[in-house]
């Protein structure tokens, strides 16, 4: 079997374990599920506000995903071992990483789906900030759609049963490759990928 057809079961295992666990104890509100492509290179861009969102968000995707990750999580040995299994690879938030856009690329031009905080960190008060341009470049440069994703109640999600809040993930329009692609190749077209993005998730955000 090649290693693109390879099925990664601890992946799918977590999914399966983290979804039931969203529905129970975290009231899963799930909209537009049905306008993520099932298959070809995607980007799924989300705003944040907890540690939680990569894994949460990603249960509710019916898609293997790929995750960045801050390299400190990967100096414990076996925390990083385990991370790295569930498609985890590092990042430097506070540096230009040319390795980390090389490897995205190269995922995304392979068909994988890639999950990005565009925002680049999490959002204390829930407002959502503006995105930084590296989500529009990398959609460019490997040619590929980007769907936008709302998350709200993530946090502290285990008491949303008792305070009757409910965990809400929705998935807005795809951006099309094609868009994209008719945009320069340049700052100010990374910028209007990204703005546009955005724009779609504070539209998410009201639904």
């Amino acid at each position: 079997m090649s290693e693109k057809n390879r099925v990664n079961y601890l992946f799918w295992f977590l999914h399966t374990l983290i979804y039931i666990y969203m529905r129970l104890l975290g009231g899963l509100r799930l909209r537009g599920k049905h306008k993520i492509p099932r298959d070809g290179g995607l980007i799924i861009a989300s705003n944040h506000i907890a540690a939680a969102d990569p894994f949460l968000l990603g249960s509710a995707i019916p898609r293997e995903l790929w995750f960045m990750a801050k390299k400190e999580l990967f100096k414990p040995f076996l925390l990083g071992r385990f991370i790295a299994k569930v498609n985890a690879f590092p990042v430097d938030r506070f540096g230009f990483d040319i390795e980390v856009i090389k490897k995205s690329i190269s995922l995304l031009k392979q068909g994988r789906a890639l999950i990005m905080f565009p925002e680049g960190t999490r959002s204390k008060d829930g407002r959502i900030m503006e995105g930084k341009i590296g989500v529009g470049m990398l959609a460019y440069k490997a040619g590929v759609p980007i769907v936008p994703a709302y998350v709200a109640n993530t946090k502290r999600a285990w008491w949303n049963l008792f305070k009757g809040k409910r965990m809400k993930v929705n998935f807005g329009d795809v951006i099309e490759a094609d868009w994209i692609k008719s945009l320069p190749g340049s700052k100010e077209g990374y910028r209007q990928i990204t703005d546009l993005l955005m724009e779609r998730i504070r539209e998410l955000q009201g639904d």
